[in-house]
Protein backbone atom coordinates (compact mmCIF):
# COMPACT_ATOMS: atom_id res chain seq x y z
CA UNK A 1 0.00 0.00 0.00
CA UNK A 2 1.23 3.44 -0.69
CA UNK A 3 0.82 6.68 1.42
CA UNK A 4 -0.42 9.86 -0.81
CA UNK A 5 0.23 12.84 1.32
CA UNK A 6 -1.28 15.73 -0.97
CA UNK A 7 -0.92 19.53 -0.54
CA UNK A 8 -3.63 20.47 -1.97
CA UNK A 9 -2.40 24.14 -2.78
CA UNK A 10 -0.20 23.11 -4.61
CA UNK A 11 0.01 24.17 -8.55
CA UNK A 12 -3.12 26.71 -8.06
CA UNK A 13 -5.30 23.90 -6.48
CA UNK A 14 -4.34 21.43 -9.30
CA UNK A 15 -5.64 18.58 -7.38
CA UNK A 16 -9.08 19.76 -7.31
CA UNK A 17 -9.23 19.35 -10.63
CA UNK A 18 -7.44 15.73 -11.40
CA UNK A 19 -7.89 14.14 -7.88
CA UNK A 20 -10.59 11.83 -9.55
CA UNK A 21 -8.92 10.72 -12.88
CA UNK A 22 -5.84 10.57 -10.82
CA UNK A 23 -7.03 8.12 -8.13
CA UNK A 24 -8.28 6.12 -11.38
CA UNK A 25 -5.25 5.59 -13.15
CA UNK A 26 -4.05 4.55 -9.50
CA UNK A 27 -6.42 1.91 -9.03
CA UNK A 28 -5.82 0.40 -12.53
CA UNK A 29 -1.90 0.18 -12.08
CA UNK A 30 -3.06 -1.22 -8.20
CA UNK A 31 -0.72 0.98 -6.64
CA UNK A 32 -4.19 2.65 -4.93
CA UNK A 33 -3.66 3.67 -1.20
CA UNK A 34 -4.04 5.72 1.47
CA UNK A 35 -4.68 10.01 0.66
CA UNK A 36 -3.93 12.52 3.36
CA UNK A 37 -3.95 16.30 2.93
CA UNK A 38 -1.71 18.92 4.75
CA UNK A 39 -3.70 22.13 5.90
CA UNK A 40 -1.05 24.39 7.24
CA UNK A 41 2.79 25.14 7.57
CA UNK A 42 4.86 22.13 9.21
CA UNK A 43 1.62 19.43 8.42
CA UNK A 44 3.68 17.88 5.72
CA UNK A 45 6.64 16.91 7.86
CA UNK A 46 3.76 15.66 10.65
CA UNK A 47 1.78 13.52 8.19
CA UNK A 48 4.97 12.04 6.67
CA UNK A 49 5.87 10.71 10.24
CA UNK A 50 2.50 9.55 10.60
CA UNK A 51 3.19 7.70 7.50
CA UNK A 52 6.31 5.91 8.49
CA UNK A 53 4.48 5.12 12.00
CA UNK A 54 1.77 3.33 10.53
CA UNK A 55 4.49 1.19 8.60
CA UNK A 56 4.04 2.44 4.81
CA UNK A 57 7.01 1.63 2.98
CA UNK A 58 6.42 3.49 0.12
CA UNK A 59 5.60 7.35 0.91
CA UNK A 60 4.47 9.74 -1.99
CA UNK A 61 4.39 13.71 -1.97
CA UNK A 62 1.71 14.82 -4.48
CA UNK A 63 2.41 18.74 -5.12
CA UNK A 64 5.34 20.55 -6.15
CA UNK A 65 9.24 21.34 -5.53
CA UNK A 66 8.32 22.29 -1.44
CA UNK A 67 6.38 19.39 -0.80
CA UNK A 68 8.92 16.93 -2.05
CA UNK A 69 11.82 18.76 -0.17
CA UNK A 70 9.69 18.36 3.19
CA UNK A 71 8.98 15.06 2.47
CA UNK A 72 12.26 14.20 1.88
CA UNK A 73 13.60 15.39 5.08
CA UNK A 74 11.48 12.99 6.97
CA UNK A 75 12.50 9.98 5.01
CA UNK A 76 16.34 9.81 4.51
CA UNK A 77 18.20 7.58 6.66
CA UNK A 78 14.74 4.89 6.49
CA UNK A 79 16.09 2.08 4.68
CA UNK A 80 12.21 0.75 4.82
CA UNK A 81 11.22 3.70 3.19
CA UNK A 82 11.27 4.54 -0.30
CA UNK A 83 9.67 8.02 -1.86
CA UNK A 84 7.71 8.35 -4.82
CA UNK A 85 6.93 11.60 -6.74
CA UNK A 86 3.32 12.67 -8.54
CA UNK A 87 4.10 16.61 -9.48
CA UNK A 88 0.84 18.96 -9.39
CA UNK A 89 3.09 22.07 -8.49
CA UNK A 90 4.08 25.23 -10.04
CA UNK A 91 7.24 24.26 -10.03
CA UNK A 92 8.29 20.94 -10.42
CA UNK A 93 12.11 21.37 -10.49
CA UNK A 94 12.78 18.06 -8.61
CA UNK A 95 10.47 15.65 -10.27
CA UNK A 96 11.73 17.01 -13.45
CA UNK A 97 15.09 15.75 -12.71
CA UNK A 98 14.25 12.21 -11.68
CA UNK A 99 12.50 12.39 -14.96
CA UNK A 100 9.39 12.68 -13.69
CA UNK A 101 7.22 15.01 -15.37
CA UNK A 102 3.96 15.53 -14.88
CA UNK A 103 0.86 13.28 -12.79
CA UNK A 104 -0.28 11.10 -15.33
CA UNK A 105 3.53 9.74 -16.21
CA UNK A 106 4.65 9.86 -12.71
CA UNK A 107 1.87 7.21 -12.17
CA UNK A 108 3.13 4.82 -14.29
CA UNK A 109 6.49 5.38 -13.21
CA UNK A 110 5.35 5.10 -9.46
CA UNK A 111 3.99 1.52 -10.64
CA UNK A 112 7.41 0.72 -12.75
CA UNK A 113 9.16 1.31 -9.98
CA UNK A 114 12.89 1.93 -10.36
CA UNK A 115 14.18 2.26 -7.02
CA UNK A 116 17.38 4.66 -6.88
CA UNK A 117 19.88 5.93 -3.82
CA UNK A 118 21.13 9.27 -5.12
CA UNK A 119 23.59 11.08 -3.29
CA UNK A 120 22.20 14.75 -0.88
CA UNK A 121 23.75 17.58 -0.33
CA UNK A 122 23.10 18.86 3.50
CA UNK A 123 22.99 22.89 4.59
CA UNK A 124 21.25 24.59 7.49
CA UNK A 125 19.94 21.15 8.91
CA UNK A 126 18.05 20.49 5.46
CA UNK A 127 19.06 18.00 2.96
CA UNK A 128 18.76 18.74 -0.87
CA UNK A 129 18.71 17.07 -4.30
CA UNK A 130 19.25 19.80 -7.00
CA UNK A 131 21.13 22.53 -5.69
CA UNK A 132 21.37 25.96 -3.21
CA UNK A 133 21.46 28.81 -4.94
CA UNK A 134 22.76 32.56 -3.49
CA UNK A 135 22.42 35.54 -5.75
CA UNK A 136 19.86 35.96 -8.75
CA UNK A 137 19.04 32.27 -8.71
CA UNK A 138 18.19 32.42 -5.11
CA UNK A 139 16.14 35.95 -5.68
CA UNK A 140 14.51 34.46 -8.91
CA UNK A 141 12.86 31.48 -7.03
CA UNK A 142 10.92 33.48 -5.01
CA UNK A 143 8.60 34.65 -8.24
CA UNK A 144 9.09 31.73 -10.49
CA UNK A 145 6.30 30.40 -9.71
CA UNK A 146 4.05 32.75 -11.12
CA UNK A 147 6.03 31.97 -14.87
CA UNK A 148 3.62 29.02 -15.42
CA UNK A 149 0.60 30.86 -13.80
CA UNK A 150 -2.32 32.02 -15.27
CA UNK A 151 -2.42 35.06 -17.68
CA UNK A 152 -2.41 37.91 -14.64
CA UNK A 153 0.35 35.55 -12.92
CA UNK A 154 2.48 35.68 -15.84
CA UNK A 155 1.84 39.25 -16.42
CA UNK A 156 3.05 39.87 -12.98
CA UNK A 157 5.89 37.39 -13.61
CA UNK A 158 7.15 39.28 -16.40
CA UNK A 159 7.16 42.91 -14.13
CA UNK A 160 8.85 41.63 -11.48
CA UNK A 161 11.93 39.85 -13.13
CA UNK A 162 12.00 42.80 -15.56
CA UNK A 163 12.29 45.34 -11.87
CA UNK A 164 14.79 42.56 -10.62
CA UNK A 165 16.84 42.34 -13.46
CA UNK A 166 17.22 46.35 -13.32
CA UNK A 167 18.02 46.94 -9.95
CA UNK A 168 20.10 43.52 -9.10
CA UNK A 169 23.35 44.15 -7.86
CA UNK A 170 26.32 41.46 -7.73
CA UNK A 171 27.29 40.98 -4.35
CA UNK A 172 30.55 40.04 -2.72
CA UNK A 173 31.10 36.25 -1.43
CA UNK A 174 34.14 34.73 -0.02
CA UNK A 175 34.17 30.93 -0.38
CA UNK A 176 36.41 28.34 1.21
CA UNK A 177 36.27 25.05 -0.15
CA UNK A 178 36.78 21.75 2.07
CA UNK A 179 38.46 24.55 4.37
CA UNK A 180 41.17 25.55 2.84
CA UNK A 181 41.29 27.32 -0.28
CA UNK A 182 39.75 30.71 -0.75
CA UNK A 183 37.85 32.32 -3.49
CA UNK A 184 36.70 35.95 -3.45
CA UNK A 185 34.61 37.66 -6.10
CA UNK A 186 31.57 39.73 -6.80
CA UNK A 187 28.91 36.92 -8.19
CA UNK A 188 25.59 37.48 -10.00
CA UNK A 189 24.97 33.96 -8.87
CA UNK A 190 26.60 31.07 -7.11
CA UNK A 191 24.55 27.86 -7.53
CA UNK A 192 26.25 24.32 -5.42
CA UNK A 193 24.61 21.20 -6.91
CA UNK A 194 25.24 17.65 -6.97
CA UNK A 195 26.51 16.99 -10.37
CA UNK A 196 24.42 14.11 -11.04
CA UNK A 197 21.31 16.51 -11.22
CA UNK A 198 22.94 19.88 -12.06
CA UNK A 199 20.33 22.18 -12.95
CA UNK A 200 22.83 24.67 -15.53
CA UNK A 201 22.72 22.58 -19.02
CA UNK A 202 25.06 25.28 -20.38
CA UNK A 203 28.09 24.57 -17.55
CA UNK A 204 29.45 21.31 -19.12
CA UNK A 205 30.44 19.16 -15.43
CA UNK A 206 31.87 15.61 -15.03
CA UNK A 207 29.38 13.54 -12.02
CA UNK A 208 31.52 13.24 -9.40
CA UNK A 209 30.39 11.10 -6.67
CA UNK A 210 30.36 12.62 -3.24
CA UNK A 211 31.79 15.49 -4.37
CA UNK A 212 29.94 19.22 -4.74
CA UNK A 213 30.15 21.00 -7.64
CA UNK A 214 30.05 24.80 -7.65
CA UNK A 215 29.23 27.43 -10.14
CA UNK A 216 30.34 31.24 -10.08
CA UNK A 217 28.89 33.52 -12.25
CA UNK A 218 30.91 36.85 -12.13
CA UNK A 219 28.96 39.01 -14.26
CA UNK A 220 25.95 38.78 -17.00
CA UNK A 221 24.71 41.52 -18.78
CA UNK A 222 21.33 42.96 -18.09
CA UNK A 223 19.67 41.46 -21.43
CA UNK A 224 20.82 38.14 -20.72
CA UNK A 225 19.51 38.20 -17.82
CA UNK A 226 16.36 38.44 -19.08
CA UNK A 227 16.84 35.71 -21.02
CA UNK A 228 18.15 33.69 -18.03
CA UNK A 229 15.11 34.44 -15.97
CA UNK A 230 12.95 33.47 -18.91
CA UNK A 231 14.22 30.56 -20.33
CA UNK A 232 13.87 27.09 -18.76
CA UNK A 233 16.52 25.62 -20.48
CA UNK A 234 19.02 28.29 -20.39
CA UNK A 235 21.60 26.11 -22.67
CA UNK A 236 21.73 28.74 -25.62
CA UNK A 237 22.81 31.44 -23.72
CA UNK A 238 26.55 32.02 -23.45
CA UNK A 239 27.37 33.56 -20.24
CA UNK A 240 31.44 35.23 -19.50
CA UNK A 241 33.21 34.52 -16.57
CA UNK A 242 31.93 31.19 -15.39
CA UNK A 243 34.07 29.53 -12.84
CA UNK A 244 33.32 25.81 -11.24
CA UNK A 245 34.41 24.05 -8.76
CA UNK A 246 34.70 20.82 -7.15
CA UNK A 247 34.69 19.80 -2.84
CA UNK A 248 32.93 18.03 -0.31
CA UNK A 249 32.16 21.36 1.59
CA UNK A 250 31.90 25.09 0.90
CA UNK A 251 31.57 27.48 3.36
CA UNK A 252 29.80 30.82 1.35
CA UNK A 253 29.94 34.24 3.53
CA UNK A 254 28.64 37.35 2.17
CA UNK A 255 29.26 41.40 2.88
CA UNK A 256 25.69 41.72 3.80
CA UNK A 257 22.85 38.65 4.97
CA UNK A 258 21.48 37.03 1.56
CA UNK A 259 18.68 34.76 0.94
CA UNK A 260 19.57 30.91 0.48
CA UNK A 261 17.28 28.75 -1.61
CA UNK A 262 17.27 25.19 -1.22
CA UNK A 263 15.66 23.03 -4.00
CA UNK A 264 13.89 26.31 -5.18
CA UNK A 265 12.93 27.22 -1.57
CA UNK A 266 13.74 29.73 0.71
CA UNK A 267 15.27 28.27 3.89
CA UNK A 268 18.06 30.87 5.32
CA UNK A 269 20.78 33.31 5.00
CA UNK A 270 24.27 33.69 4.45
CA UNK A 271 26.64 32.90 5.80
CA UNK A 272 26.09 29.01 5.07
CA UNK A 273 28.18 25.68 5.11
CA UNK A 274 26.56 23.03 2.79
CA UNK A 275 28.81 19.56 2.30
CA UNK A 276 28.05 16.23 1.08
CA UNK A 277 25.19 14.46 3.17
CA UNK A 278 26.65 11.18 4.77
CA UNK A 279 22.74 9.62 4.12
CA UNK A 280 20.95 8.77 0.50
CA UNK A 281 17.85 9.28 -0.63
CA UNK A 282 15.67 5.86 -1.97
CA UNK A 283 13.63 7.66 -4.61
CA UNK A 284 11.38 6.06 -7.70
CA UNK A 285 12.68 7.88 -10.61
CA UNK A 286 12.12 7.37 -14.72
CA UNK A 287 14.26 5.40 -16.87
CA UNK A 288 15.28 8.18 -18.55
CA UNK A 289 16.24 11.18 -16.41
CA UNK A 290 17.28 14.97 -17.87
CA UNK A 291 20.56 15.18 -15.93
Amino acid sequence: MYYYIVNPAAGGSKINKIQDKLKSRLRALGIMGEFVKSTGPDDVAKLTRMGIEKGYKTIVAVGGDGTINEVLNETIGNDKVVLGIIPTGTTNDLADALGIRGWYAATGILASRKVEEIDLGRVAGRYFITSVAIGFDAEFSGIKRLANGNILERAMFGTKLLSKSASFRPIKAKLKFDGNYEVEADSFSIIVSNSKFFPLPFVKTAPKDNLLDTVVITKIPGYKMLRYGYLSDASSIELPKISVFHSETIEIETKKPKEVAVDGQIVTETPVKIKMADKKLKVIVARKRKF
